[in-house]
């Protein structure tokens, strides 16, 4: 790496990960649990990929958006440069709509669905995206509640999801009336 500034180049990433120089963040893990990405696929979509997208951090530096096919799977991972010698791999996800149209390109962006717009993030600065969230987890006075098809914004840049005051009263009003669908069974794992 040159320069703070800069995002990592995909041959500087590629030995990164040859060389096992490399953290995870804790979103990635959320995604190894029910088996959507594994460390095999993003090191083999890291070594098959290509930067697609540079995004910047006013506080953090730039960041690299790389896209692969991991056999068939497609696959985005986001880099950057801890400044220290060693690569940080923030995210890893299957790109799909509404945020993309195919690995390659993303979606074009139709009306706000929240209602209320955000369009900044409060964090790194980013764009917010308006999308449905797949799953949720939400806690609540100690007790996990996981909350599907939730309507929120998505930074694009660092992940970060916000929801309106209208959708976060609607869930405890949800939550507080037990409208649950179902109770689904927990994994825990001990790592040691």
């Amino acid at each position: 790496m040159t320069s703070t500034n800069d995002a990592p180049k995909i041959e500087w990433i590629r030995e990164k990960i040859k060389t096992s120089q490399y953290h995870i963040s804790e979103h990635i893990i959320r995604d190894f649990l029910p088996g959507k990405v594994t460390i095999e696929e993003i090191e083999d979509s890291i070594e098959n990929g290509k930067i697609i997208e540079i995004h910047r951090n006013p506080e953090q530096g730039a960041s690299s958006l790389i896209s692969a096919c991991s056999g068939k799977k497609p696959l985005h991972i986001m880099c950057a440069d801890d400044h220290d010698g060693w690569l940080i791999i923030l995210f890893a996800y299957v790109p799909s709509l509404p945020m993309w149209e195919d690995h390659l390109n993303r979606a074009k962006q139709g009306d706000n669905h929240m209602g209320e717009k955000l369009n900044k993030c409060f964090f790194c600065g980013g764009k917010i995206e308006q999308i449905k969230v797949g799953n949720f987890d939400y806690r609540l006075e100690g007790q996990l509640y996981v909350i599907k098809k939730m309507p929120a914004g998505l930074c694009v840049q660092c992940g970060e999801k916000y929801i309106t005051a209208r959708v976060a009263k609607k869930i405890n009003r949800l939550i507080k009336k037990k409208k649950f669908l179902k109770a689904e069974e927990t994994f825990v794992l001990e790592y040691e």
